[in-house]
């Protein structure tokens, strides 16, 4: 097996350590509680009505009104 050289431009000569062991059948308690909350989060929730129309007040009909004012003058 090959023997790896460590990388000292940026001072990083290890592998980053892990809490998960080679084979390890679970997670750790904290990473699986943090994982289900991330899944269980909606991502239907983030955006609603208001969401959408002040991203389409701001993202193109602004800089379409400012693209004609600024055309026009």
């Amino acid at each position: 097996m090959p023997t790896q050289k460590p990388f000292r431009a940026c001072g990083v000569i290890d592998r980053p350590r892990s809490d998960l062991t080679p084979g390890a059948e679970r997670l750790p308690a904290e990473l699986e509680r943090r994982i289900t909350a991330i899944e269980a989060h909606s991502a239907a929730a983030d955006f609603d009505a208001v969401s959408w129309a002040w991203m389409l007040l701001l993202g193109v009909a602004l800089p379409a009104v400012l693209l004609v004012v600024g055309w026009v003058l």
